[in-house]
């Protein structure tokens, strides 16, 4: 594995339960364990003694909610003789889930990013699982782990430095419980003793640039992500903002209140969405109340932003109040209900399919974006171009990047070196640049234009390394063809710097 601020660098939260690209878009008051309220009577009579007998009272449950809610208009009747898992699986609908308590509890925890553990972001490298960040707040910095640790030993086993996944199973447990990490930290190994906790990952960041851009990057839209959102832009409004960068890339969505409250922020009045159920009744999700800032907006989305994330982007993008960046989101656009069954059992239901405020049509479509850019290294950097910021210095260290001296979430911008050449992300540097980029698939070569002249790169040990679909070119022959790009090297640092035009 080449350096670990490549674009395909590999970190994730441990311990926390992660929805799927394409996540739940939900209204709030369904984290609230709603009980079914629905008629039974009717459906017991409705059905055979003999059936009534065989079946327990979640079938029974799970087949009323379908059958009566169900976006597809699936009858009960259709349903009728089914377990739950046919009656599911017959839907075609990977969005109506039926939950075990266990996974109830799981789910409902990740969509408030809440989960117990160590409370630290791990990454994995050449060398092993690193410790990618430590959250505030976290049984991870009471015991005194940090940044660029690797993982060594967990109980005294020695940890796999290969695998995320089995380094995260091993210190996973229950609050209260003590699990003992023995890390790597320069040339010393340190053993730490950690006690688990709960703890609430942070869904809102944000940073504040060089001529007022304000930089807020939303990972989830829990509960909670809505009033960190508020209070982040308040802050960023007091520096000075005068344009502002919303990043929701990856973004597998929440909680249509939250997106909601969040699109307040730039529409006074007007709808979220339109939904319509199975019946195509149209029931629209407000916006009143509002406010509108008047700054240039940018949204930053990918192929992984998704339900509550192309609810927001639709939004801002129909009311003409940002600009999306990126490229086609995920196109998850229909909205679920969460009902509690017997034995703490829970069901996830589609009930409705929504539109963006000027009826376009988002599931299986997703949003187009109004700039279009591949790569994430080259999103960022041109939506700092767009806010305003031309000038640009990105920094690249084994595990960290930073745009102009600050770390952003969404950044990444992959870099090696291989037998005594520089590489780095071809889309990243034409970006920085200012210039245009496109592959040729019949000869095989990138194609970079500044405008007057086409300089094509062939996939060459020595010119263009190709891994994982995404190319890296040699840094030196990158500057042999646009002098304006200044590299600096010291130790393991590398310094990008250029000026767009």
């Amino acid at each position: 594995m080449r350096n670990s601020s490549s674009d395909e660098r590999k970190t994730l939260q441990l311990d926390i339960y992660h929805m799927e690209a394409g996540g739940t878009c939900m209204k709030k008051k369904a984290i609230k364990a709603l009980k079914v309220s629905l008629a039974f009577g009717a459906l017991l009579a409705a059905l055979p003694v003999n059936a009534m007998a065989a079946e327990d009272l979640a079938t029974q449950q799970v087949r009323e909610i379908i059958g009566k809610l169900h976006v597809s208009g699936v009858t009960m009747e259709d349903l009728a003789g089914k377990s739950i898992d046919q009656m599911i699986k017959g839907l075609n609908d990977p969005y109506t889930v039926f939950f075990s308590g266990d996974q109830y509890g799981q789910f409902t925890n990740s969509l408030e990013n809440n989960y117990v553990g160590m409370g630290a972001r791990i990454g994995l490298d050449d060398q092993g699982v690193y410790i990618d960040e430590v959250f505030p707040g976290s049984a991870a910095e009471a015991a005194g782990l940090q940044r660029d640790d690797y993982v060594r030993a967990i109980d005294g086993v020695p940890a796999s430095t290969t695998s995320i996944d089995e380094v995260r199973n091993k210190v996973i447990g229950e609050a209260g419980t003590k699990v003992k990490l023995t890390v790597l930290r320069g040339d010393k190994e340190l053993t730490f003793e950690i006690t688990r906790k709960g703890i609430n990952a942070p869904e809102v960041t944000s940073a504040s640039l060089a001529g007022g851009v304000g930089y807020m990057a939303i990972s989830d839209f829990s509960s909670d992500a809505d009033e960190d959102f508020d209070t982040q832009l308040k802050a960023l409004q007091a520096k000075g903002l005068k344009s502002l960068i919303i990043d929701v890339r990856n973004n597998p969505g929440g909680l249509v209140d939250t997106a909601q409250n969040i699109a307040k922020h730039f529409v006074k009045e007007g709808v979220l969405i339109h939904t319509r159920d199975r019946f195509g009744n149209d029931d629209p999700v407000p916006i009143t109340g509002g406010s509108e800032l008047s700054i240039p907006v940018y949204i930053l989305a990918n192929e992984n932003s998704a339900s509550a994330s192309e609810v927001l982007s639709g939004a801002l993008q129909d009311y003409n109040k940002a600009k999306v960046i990126g490229v086609q989101t995920f196109g998850k656009g229909s909205v679920q209900q969460l009902f509690e069954l017997d034995n703490n059992n829970a069901l996830k239901v589609t009930i409705e399919e929504y539109l963006t405020p000027n009826m376009r049509k988002v599931n299986k479509v997703g949003i187009t974006p109004d700039v279009k850019v591949e790569g994430s290294a080259a999103q960022l950097i041109t939506a700092l171009q767009k806010s305003g910021i031309n000038d640009i210095t990105v920094g690249l260290t084994k595990h960290r990047v930073t745009f102009n001296g600050a770390e952003l979430s969404g950044g990444t911008f992959g870099n090696f070196r291989e037998k005594d050449h520089l590489f780095a992300n071809t889309r990243g540097l034409a970006a920085l640049v200012g210039a245009g980029i496109t592959w040729n698939d019949v000869k095989r070569t990138v194609d970079l234009t500044d405008g007057k002249n086409t300089f094509s790169i062939p996939v060459a040990d020595d010119q263009l390394v190709i891994e994982a679909g995404n190319s890296y070119v040699n840094v030196d022959l990158f500057k042999s063809y646009f002098p304006g790009l200044q590299v600096t090297e010291q130790g393991d640092q590398v310094t990008l710097h250029a000026v767009k035009g």
